[in-house]
Order: C-alpha cells, then sequence, then structure tokens
C-alpha cells in the first residue's frame, strides 16, 4: 500500500468532492500522490518518510491531493494560484524560515545550520526498508532489527 500521511476524513475535512472525484480515487491515487510529492520536495531538507505525528505533512498531503484533483479537471486558476502558495510554503520550510508541526506543537526546522533537526522518520539513522529495489529484495536494516531487539532486552 502506498504511503499518504492523511486520510480521507483529513480530505473531506478541508474540501470537498465534486461528483466526478469518488473516494475511493482520493484514497487510492490522489492522497498517495500527494504524499509522493511531499517526499520528493521535502526529502532534501529533512528524513522521509514522516511520522504519523507530523501534522504539516498530513496537512500538505490534503492539499498536494486536491492540487492534483484540481490539475486533472483543468481549473487552471484555481490549481495555479494553489499550486503557488504550495510550493512558497514548501520554500519556507526547506529554506527554514517556517517549521513542521507534531502533533505535540513541536516545531522543527531545516537546515538550521547551528542546531540541525530532521523530523523524526521510523527509519531515521537506517538504510529506508522500501527502495528502488524490486519487492522480494527489500528488507529491514539488520541494525534496526538487532538496536529494537536490545531495546525489549
Amino acid at each position: 500500500m502506498a504511503i499518504t500521511y492523511a486520510t480521507f476524513a483529513d480530505f473531506t475535512a478541508i474540501y470537498s468532492l465534486s461528483p466526478r472525484v469518488q473516494q475511493a480515487e482520493v484514497e487510492s491515487h490522489w492522497l498517495p500522490h500527494g504524499a509522493l510529492l511531499i517526499s520528493e520536495f521535502l526529502g532534501k531538507c529533512f528524513t522521509i518518510p514522516f511520522s504519523s505525528n507530523n501534522e504539516t505533512a498530513k496537512d500538505l498531503n490534503v492539499h498536494f491531493a486536491y492540487l492534483g484533483i484540481l490539475e486533472r479537471t483543468r481549473n487552471q486558476n484555481d490549481s495555479e494560484e494553489l499550486s503557488n502558495a504550495l510550493m512558497m510554503r514548501v520554500k519556507n520550510i526547506c529554506e527554514g524560515n517556517a517549521p513542521m508541526i507534531t502533533t505535540s506543537g513541536e516545531a522543527i526546522f531545516a537546515n538550521d545550520l547551528n542546531n540541525k533537526f530532521d523530523a523524526w522518520s521510523n527509519t531515521q539513522n537506517y538504510r529506508n526498508t522500501f527502495d528502488m529495489l524490486d519487492a522480494e529484495c527489500q528488507s529491514i536494516d539488520p541494525n534496526l532489527i538487532r538496536d529494537e531487539l536490545d531495546k525489549d532486552l
């Protein structure tokens, strides 16, 4: 299943669906597409994938999903306006001018030269489990497994 940071309920809390777009399409295509864009744009500034407590990633996921729907329906004025606003927001986050916010209210800044922070990820400091290899070649970093087992001892 594709990574998403937001749910359909998160999406509909902000945007309503047109009759041409179904819930299944939002869940199976547009939310994963939005999450992919977040990873592409913010992956240079933070460790990805983001954790489930990252409210900024969730919010951006909803807006990028809606942007995809707008672009598909060829609503150029609205999609261009939203795209510009989202790209400005991503730029501000990557430049360290705006933080990513967690559910606890913690502000995480990128590229702080005096105090570098990375958004927490379940693969932080470990090789990513899912990468560009064929599915049968993907595996969990053995160091992560060892560290998790050591915690239980």
